[in-house]
Order: C-alpha cells, then structure tokens, then sequence
C-alpha cells in the first residue's frame, strides 16, 4: 500500500543496435521512458571514465534529438489488406516479436507477396468482368434467337443502324401512337416485366433523329457482341463455351492464391505484430538523444524489475551496449520519477478514483488505502441496505470476475458489501425495517442521534487528513506546509481548539475563555507568517518567494477562508445522516404508493419499481456525494495529486486476438472488387 521505489536506467549502445534495443525494452514492459537530452544535460549526469566508455564520453558534446520520422502508410496498406484478403486475424504474437528480424527486409518480402496477389486479383477480375458481359450478351440474344439471320448483317450494314432497346410498357403505347412520325422500322420482339423489348433499324442519316425520340422515351440500349458472326442461337453457344473457359482459368486463379495463403501463413501473420512493434518504437525513438555513431536511452524502471531487465539486455547484447543503473536519489531536480502504486487487491480497484483527482507524487504517501476504507464507510452509511447492498455486490462481481471489468466491477462490489454491512446495522432489506432487527440503531427512530454521529464521523476523518498531511509534508521536507499551514501543525491544532470551543459554548454553554481567544489568535497569526518563520528556520536567503504585499494580502484573506472551511468542511458531513435517512425515506414513499393498488401484483410492481429506482438513482447520487466529501473535505486537506503516472513501454494486447480488421479496399493497389472476389476465393464460398 505504497509508491513502488524506481531506479533510473540508462542504455547507450551503437545505432544499428537502436530498434532491437527498443522492441526488447517494450517486450519487457517495465521502462517509463524519459527523454535522453534532459537527462544528460542535469546536473547529477555521470558517466565513469573507462576505457568501455571511452566513445560515449566523446560523443556527449555532439548528442542531438531523433529527428526522421518514418511513414508506415504505405506499410499499414500492404499488412492490413494481405490480412483482410486472406481472413487472417490480427494478432500480437511473443514468438514473432521476439525473434531478431530486419524489419526493412520483411516488409520487401511482404510486398513482393502483395504484388502477386495484387497481380492474380487483376486477372481475376478481369476474368469475372469478361463472364459477366458474356451473360448480358446471352440475356440480351434470347430475344433475338427465333431470327434465323445472322447477327454480323445487322451489325456491320452499311447504311442502315440496327439497335436492340428496352422502354417502359407506358412509354412503348406513346410510341405506338407516333410510329409514323418515327424514321424508323420498328418492331416489338419481347417482354419482361413492365418492360418492353424493341428493336429498330434506321437509316444513317437519320440516326440522331430517332436518338431524339428515343431518348424522350427513356430508353436502354441493351447490347449484343459484335465478335460472333451467325444465328443468335449460334451466337449464344459460343458465349456459353466461352463462359466454361474463362471459369476454368478462375478456378486455376483461385488455385494460385490458396497457395499463397497455405504458402506465406506464418508471414502474413507476423506482418501485423512486427508493424505495430516498429509503430511503437519509432514511436520511442523521441525521446532517444542521437550522436555520431551511438544513441542514448533512459527511463525509469521500478526496483523489482530492474534486474530483469538488466539480465535480458546483457544476454541478448552482452558487452554492446553500456548499461547505466542509478539510485533514484541521485537524479537531477529536473527529473520526475513516475508513481507506480502497489496496493492489495481490497484496494487495487480505488486507485482509479485517485487518480481522477490526480497522481499521488512520487514521494507522497499513497491515500489509496485511506481513501478506499473511508470511502467504502462512508457510501455504507449512506447507503445501508442488506437487500440492495447484495444486489451492488453480485453485480459487481459480475463485472469484475466475469465481464473483465475490474475498476467499475471492483469498486461496486465493495461498496455493495458495506452496504449491506450497514443494513443489518440498520436492520434494513430492500428499504424495509420490519423484516430484520437492528444491530446498534434504526436511523428514522432516532434522527438526532444519526446527524450527530455523521458530524463526529466527519471530525475524525478531518482530523485524520491533517494527521495525513503532516506525513506527506514531512516525507517532502516541506516545513512551511507541514508545520505553519492551516492544513498542518498549527491548523490542527487551531481545529481542535475551535472544536473544544465550541463544544463549551453550544454543549456546557459556558463563555468563551481568554486563554482560548489568545491561543486560537496566535495559531492564525502563525499561520499569516508560515512562510517567512520556515524560510528563517531553514535559513533560506529569502524571507518571501515574491512581494511581501501580496504575500500578505493573500494570506489576510487565507484567515477568513480557514475559519469558514474549517466550519463547512465539519457541517458538510451532515449529509452522511441525512442521506441515510432519505433512503428510509424513500422506501416509505413507495411503500405508501403500493398499498393504494388494489392488487397484489400491483403492489409487488411498485415496490420492485421503487427499489429499481433507489439502487439507480439514489445509488448514484450517494457515490457522487461520497466522492465530493472525499475530493473536498478530505483530499484539499492532505493530497496534492501532482505526480506522473507511471507509463511503461509496452506492446498491449500480447498473443491475445486482436480485433478483425474489415476488408480493405482502395482504388489503385486492391479495388473493392478484387477484395470481395478474393475474400470469397480464400475461403471458397459462391462461384461465378
């Protein structure tokens, strides 16, 4: 229940050894990578004089950023559609990620298999385009097959223009009415549908003439081949043979591209974890500092993975690279170490709600633990229901042990089990007090008892958050926020005083005592001088960071605003009773709803609906007003939240199943229907 100690790793080794350092580095997926030139540039940076280091010290006057930055569009094309043609799933596989490859060179091989089956997907729909014009011809003669003339006399006449059209069975009665206005033979010879088939032969010289007409009609022209010579019915048979010709070729086609998928399987499935393994380093490589002939690679890595990382670096480079392990306490001021929390699994799943308010600090104490206990208390005792507090518990549960969702499943199920803790302290199921006894109290039978235990609940976690404080301030060597602030030393002390006060006055009703006065102006004025006093104790150059002035000014408004938070930071734990009496409340308002009904069933309805609306909607609101008494009456008190979460380097989703990528398809390279061809060759669906 802690901030796990870091160390600071440094790896300098030649530039042609840079991506297999950092596909080991993300593989190994501890380092928090820092950028290079910053950290050679502070001040604490030493690197021993050896003969090993000899050209690492000569190259750290000329270290320069990484500067080119590669392209992987046309990559990510080839990767993503070899994948998609050949219904491979994407996944990130250890043993191809592991394995020392030059990427350059993989990415060659890859393409050359994509241009081949670029090449057999040409030829493909080249053929599936043939077949198809074939079959329109044959649709288009049936109509022309009880004709025994041959085909070529019409086609190739040379002054007269013969055309095969279909019109609507409305626009074919127009022309009907107008044949002889029309320059033209014409002479129906099909139907289908609400369609009629006509064809017209027409002198040349009057071809845009009767273009006109027709147009007007909405015509289609319906094409016939012009390569064939006889019958239509001659015609048609050397179509269909020619149909049988090209399918066989399809089928050697699709033959061809099966053995390229049975062929290159093992490299098309490293295809997309070697491309997002060279994503994510030269996504790295930012933060790499470059010089003449080595590069330079820092980070932070935690203390219980250090050696794991040190031990895979020597056995896989050995004596080729410099490896660098430094004490956290020796980096420069500039360099933030990264918090990485270590919390039981209770707890674990709390870290999300921290960290919405912000990242501890590396050398803060971790509030998790506090702040999950408190937590859990408070929505409890807000919220204490036996019934409903089991229903939060199983479904959270179900979230997290079956669903995967371990922060939302986590957290509910453990304020779904102080809730029900609560219920039978309460003696409440479902809203109902008749069914169990209390354990201690029934909130609506005793309401002033309820509000007051609420107040001192709230006065002993305020007091434990100064208490907190003065730890963090302490862990920081921050005199002026652990001793003279309002939220340290004095503050505590003048909240106490101010509790006794008050307490003399509203309980014993006796008068304020002098000594109190005094002691209490004494707390504020060393809180308006916290400032100077610790940077006179620790003998400081300066008395004030900026203007005195403003300093003071500042600080005189500081006094009001301590008094007044002091006081609604206590009252605001009122809430704590009031909401577990409305949830009382509430129950009895449905309660009343449901014996109006004149059935049983409609009395059950209202109250499952009733207890429905209580676990979403109230439920909801006690999480948010736990979580506001935590943010606001706890957390401004004791935590800053200004750290750096600890990010490592590392390739997500490792030898699981990605997610399908959907067919991809571009007009040059792979059409949209060579993609949906090849898709069906692969997997051996339909025919043509």
């Amino acid at each position: 229940m802690s901030v796990e100690k870091m160390k600071s790793i440094g790896v300098i080794g030649k530039k042609t050894l840079l991506n297999r350092v950092l596909r080991l580095v993300a593989l190994n997926g501890s380092m928090h990578m820092i950028n290079a030139l910053v950290r050679v540039n502070s001040t604490d940076f030493f690197l021993p004089p050896s003969e090993k280091n000899i050209e690492a010290l000569e190259e750290l006057p000329f270290l320069k950023p990484y500067s080119s930055k590669r392209d992987f569009t046309k990559d990510e094309e080839v990767v993503k559609s070899l994948l998609s043609l050949f219904s491979i799933k994407p996944q990130l596989r250890m043993e191809y990620l592991g394995e020392d490859y030059d990427y350059d060179d993989f990415m060659k091989q890859l393409s050359d298999i994509y241009a081949k089956v670029c090449s057999t997907a040409d030829e493909i729909e080249e053929k599936v385009r043939s077949i198809n014009k074939k079959r329109e011809y044959i649709d288009n003669l049936k109509y022309l097959s009880r004709f025994s003339l041959d085909l070529s006399r019409f086609i190739y006449m040379k002054y007269l223009v013969f055309r095969l059209i279909r019109i609507s069975r409305e626009n074919y009665d127009k022309l009907k009415k107008n044949y002889e206005n029309i320059p033209a033979v014409v002479l129906k010879v099909g139907v289908e549908g609400k369609y009629v088939i006509v064809a017209s032969i027409t002198p040349v010289s009057l071809e845009e003439t009767l273009e006109k007409i027709f147009s007007s009609l909405n015509y289609t022209l319906l094409a016939i081949p012009t390569e064939f010579g006889g019958t239509a019915a001659k015609v048609t048979e050397e179509l269909r043979k020619s149909i049988g010709e090209d399918q066989k070729v399809i089928e050697y086609l699709k033959k061809s591209s099966e053995d390229y998928r049975v062929k290159y399987i093992t490299e098309l499935k490293k295809g997309y974890s070697r491309l997002e393994m060279e994503k994510k380093t030269e996504e790295l490589k930012s933060e790499i500092a470059m010089g003449n002939k080595l590069f330079f690679m820092f980070g932070f890595v935690p203390v219980s993975s250090v050696s794991r990382l040190k031990s895979e670096l020597e056995s896989q480079f050995g004596g080729e690279v410099i490896i660098l392990v430094e004490d956290i306490n020796k980096t420069g001021s500039g360099l933030t170490p990264p918090t990485k929390l270590s919390n039981i699994k209770l707890f674990r799943p709390f870290e999300i709600l921290v960290k919405m308010y912000g990242t501890p600090a590396y050398r803060e104490k971790d509030p998790t633990a506090f702040f999950a206990l408190t937590y859990m208390l408070l929505f409890g005792a807000m919220f204490g229901d036996v019934g409903q507090g089991l229903i939060l518990l199983f479904s959270g549960l179900i979230l997290e042990l079956g669903w995967k969702r371990t922060s939302l499943g986590g957290i509910l199920s453990r304020i779904g089990l102080s809730s029900t803790v609560f219920g039978f302290v309460y003696g409440s199921v479902f809203g109902s007090e008749e069914i169990l006894s209390p354990l201690i109290i029934r909130p609506m039978a005793n309401i002033n008892y309820m509000l007051v235990v609420a107040v001192v609940f709230g006065v002993v976690l305020i007091l434990s958050s100064y208490i907190y404080n003065i730890i963090n301030s302490s862990l920081g060597k921050n005199m002026e926020e652990g001793l003279f602030s309002r939220n340290g030393v004095v503050g505590l002390a003048f909240y106490l005083i101010l509790l006794y006060t008050i307490f003399r006055v509203v309980v014993t009703h006796s008068n304020i005592s002098p000594a109190l006065a005094y002691t209490m102006m004494g707390l504020l004025i060393l809180m308006v001088f916290k400032e100077p006093l610790a940077n006179k104790l620790l003998h400081a150059d300066k008395l004030y960071r900026g203007s005195p002035a403003n300093y003071y000014i500042e600080e005189g408004f500081g006094v009001i605003e301590t008094l007044l938070s002091m006081l609604s930071n206590t009252i605001s734990f009122l809430r704590v009773g009031a909401f577990a009496l409305t949830h009382v409340g509430l129950y009895i308002a449905f309660a009343t709803l449901a014996r109006m009904m004149s059935t049983s069933w409609g009395n059950l309805a209202v109250l499952v609906l009733g207890n429905i609306v209580i676990i979403v909607l109230e439920g909801l609101i006690v999480f948010i007003q736990a979580l506001r008494l935590e943010y606001y009456e706890l957390f401004s008190k004791y935590y800053r939240g200004d750290g750096i979460e600890y990010v490592p380097v590392k390739i997500k989703g490792i030898s699981s199943v990605g997610r399908r990528i959907s067919l991809y398809h571009k007009k040059r390279g792979i059409p949209l229907g060579i993609g949906i061809y090849i898709y069906n060759i692969i997997n051996l669906k339909g025919g043509f």
